[in-house]
Protein backbone atom coordinates (compact mmCIF):
# COMPACT_ATOMS: atom_id res chain seq x y z
CA UNK A 1 0.00 0.00 0.00
CA UNK A 2 1.35 3.38 -1.11
CA UNK A 3 1.75 5.72 1.60
CA UNK A 4 0.49 9.51 0.67
CA UNK A 5 2.59 12.25 1.19
CA UNK A 6 1.10 14.47 3.98
CA UNK A 7 0.85 17.62 2.32
CA UNK A 8 -0.07 20.91 4.95
CA UNK A 9 -2.86 23.40 4.86
CA UNK A 10 -2.92 26.76 4.88
CA UNK A 11 -4.97 27.92 7.89
CA UNK A 12 -6.42 31.98 6.70
CA UNK A 13 -6.24 34.73 9.63
CA UNK A 14 -9.80 35.80 9.99
CA UNK A 15 -10.55 39.00 7.71
CA UNK A 16 -10.60 41.28 10.81
CA UNK A 17 -7.28 40.73 11.83
CA UNK A 18 -6.19 40.93 7.97
CA UNK A 19 -7.50 44.33 7.68
CA UNK A 20 -6.30 45.71 10.83
CA UNK A 21 -2.88 44.28 10.10
CA UNK A 22 -2.38 44.74 6.33
CA UNK A 23 -4.88 47.12 5.44
CA UNK A 24 -3.38 50.81 5.19
CA UNK A 25 -7.42 52.54 5.61
CA UNK A 26 -6.22 51.35 9.41
CA UNK A 27 -2.77 52.50 9.53
CA UNK A 28 -3.54 55.38 11.55
CA UNK A 29 -4.17 53.18 14.35
CA UNK A 30 -0.66 52.22 14.34
CA UNK A 31 0.46 55.76 13.67
CA UNK A 32 -1.16 56.33 17.06
CA UNK A 33 0.54 53.61 18.83
CA UNK A 34 3.50 54.84 16.99
CA UNK A 35 3.87 58.55 18.53
CA UNK A 36 3.27 57.22 22.04
CA UNK A 37 5.52 54.33 22.08
CA UNK A 38 8.31 56.43 20.11
CA UNK A 39 7.41 59.79 22.80
CA UNK A 40 8.26 57.18 25.51
CA UNK A 41 11.42 56.22 24.34
CA UNK A 42 12.80 59.61 22.71
CA UNK A 43 12.04 61.21 26.33
CA UNK A 44 13.66 58.43 28.08
CA UNK A 45 16.77 58.19 26.05
CA UNK A 46 16.79 62.30 25.30
CA UNK A 47 17.58 62.14 29.37
CA UNK A 48 19.98 59.87 29.02
CA UNK A 49 22.02 61.51 26.44
CA UNK A 50 22.22 64.64 28.39
CA UNK A 51 23.38 62.81 31.15
CA UNK A 52 26.81 62.63 32.09
CA UNK A 53 25.97 58.98 34.24
CA UNK A 54 25.35 57.65 31.09
CA UNK A 55 27.59 59.41 28.79
CA UNK A 56 30.70 60.18 30.65
CA UNK A 57 31.82 57.02 31.88
CA UNK A 58 28.53 55.00 32.44
CA UNK A 59 28.20 55.14 36.34
CA UNK A 60 24.47 55.20 35.68
CA UNK A 61 24.15 52.06 34.23
CA UNK A 62 26.79 50.23 36.65
CA UNK A 63 24.65 51.63 40.12
CA UNK A 64 21.42 49.60 38.22
CA UNK A 65 23.28 46.68 37.80
CA UNK A 66 24.86 46.35 41.14
CA UNK A 67 21.37 47.01 42.53
CA UNK A 68 19.92 44.66 40.55
CA UNK A 69 22.15 41.55 40.71
CA UNK A 70 21.86 41.89 44.73
CA UNK A 71 20.01 39.11 46.63
CA UNK A 72 18.85 40.65 49.85
CA UNK A 73 18.37 38.80 53.02
CA UNK A 74 15.03 37.48 53.67
CA UNK A 75 13.25 39.29 50.61
CA UNK A 76 12.92 38.03 46.87
CA UNK A 77 15.42 39.52 44.44
CA UNK A 78 15.00 41.69 41.92
CA UNK A 79 16.03 39.36 39.03
CA UNK A 80 14.52 35.74 38.63
CA UNK A 81 16.48 34.06 36.61
CA UNK A 82 20.40 33.14 37.95
CA UNK A 83 21.63 32.58 34.13
CA UNK A 84 20.74 36.70 33.92
CA UNK A 85 21.98 37.95 37.24
CA UNK A 86 25.35 35.97 35.98
CA UNK A 87 25.01 37.69 32.74
CA UNK A 88 24.75 40.72 34.34
CA UNK A 89 27.93 40.12 36.77
CA UNK A 90 29.88 39.16 33.68
CA UNK A 91 29.13 42.49 32.24
CA UNK A 92 29.99 44.21 35.71
CA UNK A 93 33.54 42.14 35.67
CA UNK A 94 34.39 43.25 32.32
CA UNK A 95 33.24 47.14 32.65
CA UNK A 96 31.38 46.66 29.94
CA UNK A 97 29.00 49.94 31.62
CA UNK A 98 31.81 52.62 30.67
CA UNK A 99 30.99 51.59 26.75
CA UNK A 100 27.16 50.06 26.96
CA UNK A 101 25.42 52.80 28.92
CA UNK A 102 26.14 55.12 25.64
CA UNK A 103 25.17 52.47 23.47
CA UNK A 104 21.40 52.27 25.30
CA UNK A 105 20.50 56.08 25.46
CA UNK A 106 21.71 56.55 22.10
CA UNK A 107 19.51 53.34 21.01
CA UNK A 108 16.37 54.88 22.69
CA UNK A 109 16.74 57.99 21.38
CA UNK A 110 17.09 55.95 17.61
CA UNK A 111 14.23 53.97 18.75
CA UNK A 112 11.89 56.91 19.30
CA UNK A 113 12.84 58.73 16.55
CA UNK A 114 12.28 55.82 14.26
CA UNK A 115 8.88 55.20 15.51
CA UNK A 116 7.52 59.14 15.81
CA UNK A 117 8.91 59.04 11.63
CA UNK A 118 7.51 55.93 11.13
CA UNK A 119 11.29 55.08 9.49
CA UNK A 120 11.96 51.05 9.47
CA UNK A 121 8.76 50.77 11.91
CA UNK A 122 9.14 47.07 12.48
CA UNK A 123 12.65 46.83 13.17
CA UNK A 124 12.49 50.18 15.41
CA UNK A 125 9.48 48.50 17.71
CA UNK A 126 11.69 44.76 17.87
CA UNK A 127 14.28 46.51 19.41
CA UNK A 128 12.55 48.57 21.92
CA UNK A 129 10.96 45.44 22.43
CA UNK A 130 14.19 43.79 23.29
CA UNK A 131 15.17 46.79 25.77
CA UNK A 132 11.49 46.10 27.68
CA UNK A 133 12.46 42.45 27.74
CA UNK A 134 15.70 43.37 29.21
CA UNK A 135 14.74 45.34 31.54
CA UNK A 136 11.83 43.27 33.02
CA UNK A 137 14.50 40.46 33.09
CA UNK A 138 16.18 42.99 35.37
CA UNK A 139 12.95 42.87 37.46
CA UNK A 140 12.06 46.47 36.50
CA UNK A 141 8.13 46.32 35.59
CA UNK A 142 6.83 50.50 35.63
CA UNK A 143 5.35 50.76 31.84
CA UNK A 144 7.97 47.78 29.98
CA UNK A 145 4.61 45.35 29.80
CA UNK A 146 2.60 47.32 28.18
CA UNK A 147 4.96 48.97 25.96
CA UNK A 148 6.30 45.42 25.26
CA UNK A 149 3.25 44.31 23.96
CA UNK A 150 2.44 47.88 21.83
CA UNK A 151 5.82 47.15 20.21
CA UNK A 152 4.97 43.29 19.47
CA UNK A 153 1.41 44.78 17.66
CA UNK A 154 3.38 47.63 15.60
CA UNK A 155 6.27 44.60 14.63
CA UNK A 156 3.30 42.11 13.45
CA UNK A 157 2.15 45.29 11.62
CA UNK A 158 5.06 46.00 10.17
CA UNK A 159 3.73 46.59 6.58
CA UNK A 160 1.35 49.20 7.33
CA UNK A 161 3.08 51.00 10.57
CA UNK A 162 4.97 53.47 8.60
CA UNK A 163 1.94 54.03 6.23
CA UNK A 164 2.19 57.13 7.08
CA UNK A 165 5.40 58.18 7.86
CA UNK A 166 8.85 57.31 5.96
CA UNK A 167 8.05 53.74 5.01
CA UNK A 168 5.80 54.74 2.93
CA UNK A 169 8.61 55.58 0.48
CA UNK A 170 11.46 53.52 2.43
CA UNK A 171 9.74 49.91 2.13
CA UNK A 172 9.10 49.74 -1.31
CA UNK A 173 12.73 50.90 -1.92
CA UNK A 174 14.78 48.79 -0.09
CA UNK A 175 12.35 45.67 0.02
CA UNK A 176 12.87 43.17 3.30
CA UNK A 177 15.35 40.27 3.64
CA UNK A 178 12.85 38.02 1.55
CA UNK A 179 11.70 40.61 -1.24
CA UNK A 180 14.07 43.05 -2.61
CA UNK A 181 13.24 46.85 -3.19
CA UNK A 182 13.23 48.75 -6.20
CA UNK A 183 16.75 49.87 -5.39
CA UNK A 184 17.98 46.34 -5.98
CA UNK A 185 16.42 44.72 -8.80
CA UNK A 186 13.18 43.95 -7.20
CA UNK A 187 9.70 45.10 -7.00
CA UNK A 188 8.36 45.41 -3.21
CA UNK A 189 5.09 47.12 -2.62
CA UNK A 190 3.31 48.12 0.04
CA UNK A 191 0.01 48.92 -1.40
CA UNK A 192 -3.11 50.28 -0.32
CA UNK A 193 -5.17 52.92 -2.03
CA UNK A 194 -4.53 55.91 -3.95
CA UNK A 195 -5.84 58.91 -3.13
CA UNK A 196 -8.57 59.97 -5.90
CA UNK A 197 -6.05 63.17 -6.52
CA UNK A 198 -3.32 65.08 -5.56
CA UNK A 199 -4.48 67.53 -3.67
CA UNK A 200 -6.27 64.86 -1.76
CA UNK A 201 -3.47 63.35 -0.82
CA UNK A 202 -1.94 66.57 -0.02
CA UNK A 203 -4.74 67.39 2.14
CA UNK A 204 -4.16 63.71 4.01
CA UNK A 205 -0.81 64.47 4.88
CA UNK A 206 -1.47 67.66 6.17
CA UNK A 207 -4.26 66.13 8.73
CA UNK A 208 -2.20 63.39 9.92
CA UNK A 209 0.91 66.11 10.69
CA UNK A 210 -1.65 67.91 12.05
CA UNK A 211 -2.79 65.34 14.55
CA UNK A 212 0.58 64.42 15.43
CA UNK A 213 1.48 67.80 16.22
CA UNK A 214 -1.30 68.11 18.36
CA UNK A 215 -0.28 64.43 19.49
CA UNK A 216 3.19 65.69 20.86
CA UNK A 217 1.74 68.71 22.31
CA UNK A 218 -0.24 66.84 24.85
CA UNK A 219 1.83 64.14 25.64
CA UNK A 220 4.72 66.97 26.18
CA UNK A 221 3.01 70.30 28.00
CA UNK A 222 -0.75 68.27 28.76
CA UNK A 223 -1.78 65.91 31.74
CA UNK A 224 -4.00 64.45 33.11
CA UNK A 225 -8.18 64.74 31.65
CA UNK A 226 -6.70 67.71 29.27
CA UNK A 227 -3.93 65.90 27.97
CA UNK A 228 -6.59 62.53 28.02
CA UNK A 229 -8.76 65.06 25.91
CA UNK A 230 -6.82 66.12 23.12
CA UNK A 231 -4.93 62.63 22.64
CA UNK A 232 -8.66 61.12 21.58
CA UNK A 233 -9.03 63.90 19.12
CA UNK A 234 -6.14 64.17 17.49
CA UNK A 235 -6.75 59.88 17.29
CA UNK A 236 -10.32 60.93 15.93
CA UNK A 237 -8.82 62.96 13.35
CA UNK A 238 -6.72 60.41 12.37
CA UNK A 239 -9.29 57.98 11.79
CA UNK A 240 -11.34 60.82 9.63
CA UNK A 241 -8.04 60.83 7.71
CA UNK A 242 -7.26 57.36 7.61
CA UNK A 243 -10.90 55.83 6.71
CA UNK A 244 -11.09 58.42 4.20
CA UNK A 245 -14.14 60.57 5.83
CA UNK A 246 -14.80 63.94 4.95
CA UNK A 247 -12.35 64.54 2.19
CA UNK A 248 -12.85 68.08 1.09
CA UNK A 249 -9.86 68.69 -1.88
CA UNK A 250 -10.88 65.25 -3.47
CA UNK A 251 -13.61 62.43 -3.40
CA UNK A 252 -14.01 60.82 -0.54
CA UNK A 253 -13.21 56.80 -0.40
CA UNK A 254 -16.50 56.23 1.68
Amino acid sequence: MAVQPLHGRRLENPPWIQALFGDTRFAWIWLTVRIYVGWIWLHAGWEKVTSDGWMGGGAALQGFWERVVLIPEGSRPAISYDWYRAFLEFLLESETYTWFAKMIAVGEVMVGLGLIFGALTGIAALFGMFMNFNFMLAGISSTNPILALLAALLVVAWKTAGWWGVDRVLLPAVGAPWQRGKLFGGGADVGGEAPSSRPALIEQWVRVLISVGVALTALIQLSGAAQIITLLGAGVLLAVTGLGWLQVLGRPRR
